[in-house]
């Protein structure tokens, strides 16, 4: 009886960490840089969506993540052409997230790209103070089309 006590103490102890992990998430967080490194091409990360990019990730205690990154200089579109352009500009999914050690995994119920609709999309974060790094881990990009790719992204938390 003392053993199964023990392990769901254990097992709701742990339950309790992760908790307490994801509610450190919780809020809006404002994009500070977006770096990609294209998988078997030289050089640098690149500033995919310029040096200034816009984003914002949203995380809310029902564990619902929605997330929105673009480059800065975007204008309106003045022909179809243009407005197709638009969508290499930008990136945006929405999703319930869950906590697994240092990642958090989202399934993907709405996106600016089909490609990443019903995916699970995994990510690897560090939480230091007001500074979230997010990592992905190598996958197919959705925005260079036939690219596997790694991006990092820095995150400052938006005062409430």
């Amino acid at each position: 009886m003392r053993c199964i006590v023990a392990l769901l103490a254990i097992l709701f102890a742990g339950s309790a960490l992760a908790e307490d992990e994801s509610a450190r998430l919780f809020g809006s967080w404002r994009l500070i840089s977006f770096q990609l490194k294209v998988i078997g091409e030289e050089g640098q990360p690149k500033d995919i969506f310029g040096p200034n990019p816009i984003g914002r990730i949203i995380f809310s205690p029902e564990h619902r993540v929605v997330v929105f990154i673009s480059r800065a200089d975007r204008r309106p579109p003045t022909s179809e052409s243009e407005a197709a352009a638009l969508l290499s500009s930008m990136t945006a999914y929405t999703g319930k997230f869950k906590l697994d050690g240092n990642k958090f995994i989202t399934q993907v119920d709405g996106a600016w790209n089909e490609f990443y609709k019903g995916s699970e999309q995994v990510r690897y974060f560090e939480l230091i103070g007001d500074k979230l790094s997010i990592r992905t881990p190598e996958q197919q990009s959705g925005i260079l089309i036939g690219k596997r790719t790694v991006a990092t992204l820095v995150w400052e938390r938006e005062a409430p």
